[in-house]
């Protein structure tokens, strides 16, 4: 609270006349003055780095960098160490400066005041939380400094925090930085028109678009005419009794027109982010940023002209309408077309990720590898108005470092340790050391050697489903095609440099040395040299094809009522034509399984592949896996688990309903019953479809996260020895990683791109889980789980390997393990003659995110990389 009443005191001052003088508003005013911030200082060196990037135009190499008392002092090969100095052993680090997020809800207590359209008198300051666990997360990714801002529910909303990730701070007061401007949070679009919130019997104006001009509008006239009250009032105050009455509320609008608190904007479509420049031009102030600003590329010329920058998310789209022409371009275009660009979090768990983004504005519109790197530190600095003291690594700039293991555009590079104000507060290798709160050490196992040997497709009942010999996928046709020249990566095998993939009828007719290869006269060749051919990739979990716009209802094909649907067929969600399948298969994923995803038992599961014009050109394999939710015990998180509570005990009813019924297709164990085989009830449907299930002849897929969950499956499966499971999800799976490699039991991993679940688990808990798996023996793949995203599968792959999961592991996890565990394991997943030719040629590793897609063949027709996105780009790159 002190510093509360430090601020109001200040304000009472100002009470008899709460407006500058307009002569004097050409500065915004800081959020907390320079100098009135105690924060502690360090004094650090490193040395001897194998680079550093400067943002500010240099990359230097074995250099060393010197903090004192919290200000880079020096940067060179031959340095001074100051007395007491903290010194860090530079060698085999990269250092870069620490990442500035424009946007963020970190550390807030609360995010929205929800009450009224115009919030402009509330402060994020009044609600940060020092102890808030997301900052150390936020470290653990390089972030050092960020926007903290209200939340996006109101038109005008509150007054921002800048902060920086010092943690273990007393006093929230600490996280601010001093100096810095006052800004304040607008936003448009669907969570101000509420679109997306039905909320019985409240509502609230503006509910459209034009609405919220509307609003705003009258918003600052009011402001406009509240300030010319107090003009008039100071030029002549004799001739009022007393003054105007003070409204916060419009004294803050006064000072946006002015330019002292300055505005950035949540924003979407391009129409709208016109609409409050001009709005904002007719008022006499600019839009500082648009923040999310996803159609930002269609207006890019407006926004340069306007002044306003931008700063954007670097790939996310599609999870509501306003999001659906968001292309991964817009940074690019953004940046071409002269505007200030920068990349952003928003949600608090993207932040651990934030150094894999810098490759993305490379892959997607070709920005320099230093003008992305600027996208994350140098810009949303300028946007700040704070480049001056931070977002480059130069002497006198505050030392905010971030030290990567490898170059910043390698996805397998990972930050070790992260420098705010020359303090260390950050270092993976003394995680509970410097997090100072207990921190239960992870699993120690024994790594087995790496396997290149074809594998184990899960024991599974052969169907005439479209398994690819004898089902609607099974007759392939296609062209011969000789791939020749490039490096082949069979997964099953060693590489093969000069090699050559012949595809005949849909299938691999021959892998091996260019020269080895009988390519026949009718046959189209081509020659791929200098690239690399690798199965295509699979994702084992996703709702691809069923969910278009994530939060537009009648878009979504994956929800169906009731808690028990095993009878459903995903299949037939599939929608063969929606714009999300070719943007899947950019970065080389050829095939999912697509599943229903509401209730307890969300249905079954369909193995298709990315191409195809009707469901059943498209199926791989039908209900290939039964998709179950599982229901968390009854009881606390620290108590033993037990089969009990009320969804649990219902799933364990029906399943020994159908085992029962497996034996004796009856719906009723009552033996006097009437003969009911003519009865083909629902309740029949529902057993009938478990019985694959229960005998072993289909895999169960169980969704479970947590430890507790996990051993709790376990328990079920005891009663259940012939179900066939596979955990999804399994986020702390890695702390039962050896009774799962006991039970066989694979995992599809979803934590590679999610921090960690358990305060008390290491920072690195879920971007291990799989190298522990792996090392305890247990079959892993990653999956996305995901419809708009998945083509970022195989980056869920590089997280795992970048915390030690070898790199041949993590290929095999997306190609032929998360074939087996589909049980296509033999007719995908590998290069090997006889299986389908679903293959990619890339120019490198395809786990890297800069590598580059160039071709595509799923059943042996060439593909077409073209999508939504492309289209667009194509549209937009050069509009004026």
């Amino acid at each position: 609270m002190r510093h509360l009443l430090k601020y109001f005191a200040i304000a009472a001052l100002a009470a008899a006349g709460p407006l500058t003088e307009p002569a004097a508003a050409q500065e915004w005013r800081p959020q907390v003055p320079r100098g009135s911030v105690d924060y502690p200082r360090g004094t650090v060196v490193v040395q001897n780095l194998d680079a550093l990037w400067t943002a500010a135009g240099d990359v230097l190499e074995n250099v060393s960098i010197v903090v004192r008392d919290g200000i880079i002092r020096e940067i060179g090969s031959d340095v001074s160490i100051p007395s007491g100095a903290q010194v860090i052993d530079g060698v085999g680090l990269t250092a870069i400066p620490g990442i500035v997020d424009e946007h963020s809800h970190t550390a807030m207590e609360s995010t929205n005041e929800g009450t009224t359209p115009v919030s402009a008198e509330v402060r994020v300051m009044d609600v940060l939380n020092p102890n808030d666990f997301e900052i150390y997360q936020a470290l653990s990714g390089g972030v050092t400094t960020a926007l903290i801002l209200h939340g996006s529910a109101n038109p005008i909303g509150g007054q921002a925090a800048i902060i920086k990730m010092r943690w273990g701070m007393d006093d929230p007061e600490q996280l601010l930085v001093d100096g810095a401007p006052q800004i304040i949070k607008f936003a448009l679009g669907e969570n101000v028109t509420r679109k997306n919130f039905n909320v019985p019997g409240r509502t609230r104006f503006p509910t459209s678009r034009a609405g919220v001009e509307s609003f705003y509008d009258q918003a600052f006239s009011a402001a406009r005419e509240y300030r010319r009250a107090w003009q008039e009032y100071r030029d002549d105050r004799g001739s009022f009794p007393v003054p105007p009455r003070r409204d916060l509320r419009l004294e803050t609008l006064v000072e946006v027109m002015e330019g002292r608190i300055r505005v950035h904007a949540h924003s979407y479509r391009s129409d709208e982010i016109v609409m409050l420049m001009r709005v904002a031009e007719r008022y006499g102030f600019t839009i500082d940023a648009f923040t999310h600003v996803l159609e930002g590329y269609k207006v890019a010329d407006e926004l340069a002209e306007h002044g306003a920058a931008a700063s954007t998310f670097a790939d996310w789209w599609a999870y509501k309408l306003e999001a659906y022409d968001a292309i991964p371009y817009s940074p690019a275009i953004m940046h071409r077309h002269g505007v200030l660009t920068s990349l952003n979090s928003d949600i608090p768990w993207l932040q651990p990720f934030m150094v894999y983004e810098f490759n993305k504005p490379v892959k997607y519109g070709g920005v320099s590898k230093e003008d992305a790197l600027r996208m994350l530190t140098a810009y949303p600095a300028r946007q700040l108005h704070l480049e001056d003291r931070v977002g480059t690594l130069e002497v006198g700039k505050e030392g905010d470092i971030v030290l990567l293991n490898g170059d910043p555009f390698d996805t397998y590079s990972r930050v070790e340790k992260t420098i705010v104000d020359g303090i260390l507060y950050f270092d993976l290798a003394r995680d509970a050391e410097l997090r100072g709160e207990p921190v239960d050490p992870l699993p120690e196992v024994e790594a087995p050697p790496v396997a290149t040997a074809p594998g184990a497709t899960m024991d599974i009942e052969e169907s005439d489903d479209g398994d690819g010999s004898d089902g609607s996928n099974g007759g392939l046709e296609g062209p011969t095609i000789a791939l020749v020249g490039a490096t082949v990566h069979p997964v099953t095998a060693a590489s093969i440099e000069d090699g050559a993939v012949l595809i005949d009828g849909g299938r691999i007719a021959y892998v091996g040395p260019r020269g080895g290869a009988e390519i026949p006269n009718d046959a189209e060749v081509i020659n791929v040299s200098g690239k690399h051919i690798y199965p295509g990739m699979i994702d084992p979990l996703t709702q691809v094809g069923l969910i278009e716009i994530g939060a537009v209802t009648p878009s979504r094909d994956d929800r169906e009522v009731g808690l028990y649907n095993p009878h459903l067929n995903a299949l037939w969600s599939v929608h063969p034509h929606s714009v999300e399948i070719p943007v899947t298969r950019a970065n080389g994923v050829s095939a999912v399984l697509a599943v229903p995803g509401s209730g307890v038992i969300e249905g079954a599961g369909a193995v298709i592949q990315l191409a195809g014009d009707t469901p059943p050109r498209m199926a791989v394999r039908e209900r290939a896996a039964l998709v179950i939710d599982f229901p968390s015990p009854s009881g606390d998180d620290w108590e033993e688990p037990k089969l009990e509570g009320d969804r649990l005990e219902e799933l364990i009813t029906l399943f020994e309903r159908a085992t029962t019924f497996a034996a004796a297709p009856s719906t009723t164990d009552d033996p006097t019953a009437p003969f009911d085989g003519n009865s083909r009830t629902l309740e029949h449907e529902m057993l009938e479809a478990l019985v694959p299930a229960v005998t072993g002849a289909m895999p169960v897929f169980f969704r479970a996260s947590e430890e507790r969950d996990i051993r709790t499956v376990f328990l079920f499966l005891d009663e259940f020895p012939d179900v066939q499971a596979v955990i999804v999800g399994g986020d702390q799976a890695y702390r039962v990683a050896e009774e799962l490699a006991e039970r066989n039991i694979p995992v599809v991993v979803g934590s590679a791109d999610n921090p960690t679940v358990d305060r008390h688990d290491p920072i690195s808990a879920g971007f291990e889980n799989a190298r522990i798996l792996h090392a305890a023996g247990v079959k892993i793949a990653f999956t996305t789980e995901d419809y708009a995203n998945v083509r970022n599968l195989p980056y869920h792959a590089a997280k795992a390997v970048a915390f030690g999961l070898p790199q041949e592991v993590g290929l095999r996890a997306v190609t032929l393990d998360a074939a087996e565990i589909l049980g296509v394991g033999d007719q995908m997943g590998s290069l090997e003659v006889g299986k389908r030719g679903d293959l990619i040629v890339t120019d490198g590793d395809p786990l890297q995110i800069l590598t580059r897609v160039e071709r595509m063949f799923i059943a042996g027709e060439p593909v077409s990389l073209e999508s939504k996105h492309t289209r667009l780009y194509e549209q937009f790159k050069e509009r004026h």
